[in-house]
């Protein structure tokens, strides 16, 4: 065999073995990339934001708005640069992705009928949620600091009579778990306020409603409120992230440190049925998918029904594959980590939330309720006394 074809063979093959590497540890590879160089020991963290000033809230809502409902939402993780372990608040492309893909995507559904509070915050970076190690620990410790002072702001400004809704996704999602355990645990009149919590693509212990979250039970039917539903919605196919999800994430805890979810049975509401079944909830419950990003913030997306079926697995709500190329969660490279630039259960979050929301004024109603008073007078004689005989 000529020299040259020898050459262009073993290139070839080297050529085709490195390719076949890159394939195969690719989300190693999308991970190191990811993973900051400078350790947390000997990092500095961006300046904290300062919640008085309207430039560090994602959006605050029209002090005149005539809207009766508070929504105080956490967005899910925008920034995934290894320059820092939390996101400076400057940060052109973060702010970007959560202006025109979370927010209108992950608070769209409650836009309509609520107020919406959304803090800038200086997120964990992504790579902060694939190791245990007190780099990525101390990441979301100073990222719900942030959240933690934003929503004493917002407590300080907001009407306390306002029926009050908590929304997060993933890295917000655990973010409203800190918020219930450090606020609504021993506050009577917010707690009376809490429509629910909506925890998505966060795991949530059970474990957790028997000594840290006692007061905000899990929803076990559509119209339960002062409560928390909560799920991670994934495909069969993708079993390395529901692994990840089931094993390696972290919760808070009564005494503000971070625990593993390993080994702990992980509550699953069903979004399309919002109980605590193992059943599966076929299509045609599914109200619709929606990608709200494009269209003004508020406004009613195009609504994509009946795209999948639903079961509680194992702690995970596991999603049949939409047919919808565009509602299927991307994979290669990282990308099944990144910002989702869809809700797929965008209308059944929007219609439970108001069924919610009314179900808590009902009961408010009840609970307000004052005893009639007493109209007719009685005229009470004199009563004999009469003594105890010893």
């Amino acid at each position: 065999m000529p020299l040259r074809l020898l050459i262009g063979s073993a290139v070839f093959c080297v050529s085709l073995v490195l390719a076949l590497a890159v394939w195969v540890f690719q989300d190693n590879i999308a991970k190191f990339v990811m993973n900051p160089r400078v350790p947390y020991e000997i990092y500095t963290p961006p300046e904290a934001p300062d919640y008085t000033q309207q430039e560090n809230w994602l959006t605050w809502p029209d002090p005149d708005s005539e809207k009766l409902v508070d929504v105080f939402y956490v967005p899910g993780t925008a920034y995934a640069s290894s320059d820092h372990w939390n996101a400076p608040l400057d940060n052109r492309e973060t702010r970007s992705t959560l202006q025109q893909v979370l927010l209108p995507n992950e608070a769209g559904p409650f836009a309509q009928t609520s107020n919406i509070y959304a803090p800038y915050y200086r997120q964990a970076t992504l790579f902060s949620f694939f190791t245990q190690k007190h780099q990525g620990r101390a990441a979301r410790k100073t990222a719900y600091a942030d959240i933690k002072k934003a929503f004493e702001y917002f407590l300080a400004q907001s009407d306390p009579a306002r029926p009050l809704i908590l929304a997060g996704y993933d890295q917000g999602g655990l973010h409203v778990q800190g918020l219930l355990i450090d606020f609504f645990q021993n506050d009577e009149d917010l707690h009376r306020r809490l429509v629910a919590a909506y925890i998505i693509d966060q795991s949530t212990p059970l474990d957790l409603f028997n000594y840290t979250l006692t007061e905000t039970l899990p929803c076990k039917y559509p119209t339960d409120v002062r409560c928390v539903v909560s799920w991670n919605a994934l495909e069969a196919r993708h079993k390395d992230e529901i692994w990840r999800k089931s094993n390696r994430l972290l919760v808070w805890n009564s005494n503000g440190t971070l625990e593993s979810v390993e080994k702990r049975p992980l509550l699953c509401t069903n979004p399309l049925d919002w109980r605590l079944t193992a059943d599966v909830v076929e299509k045609d419950k599914h109200r619709g998918a929606a990608s709200a990003g494009g269209i003004g913030f508020g406004e009613q997306p195009a609504i994509i029904e009946n795209a999948v079926s639903v079961q509680c697995l194992e702690g995970v709500a596991i999603v049949t594959q939409p047919r919808q190329s565009w509602l299927q969660r991307p994979h290669g490279f990282g990308k099944q980590w990144q910002s989702l630039d869809y809700n797929l259960f965008f209308e059944d979050i929007r219609v439970n939330a108001e069924e919610r929301v009314i179900a808590l004024a009902s009961l408010l109603e009840q609970e307000n309720r004052i005893a009639p008073p007493i109209i007719d007078t009685v005229e009470i004689g004199e009563a004999p006394i009469k003594k105890i005989p010893n």
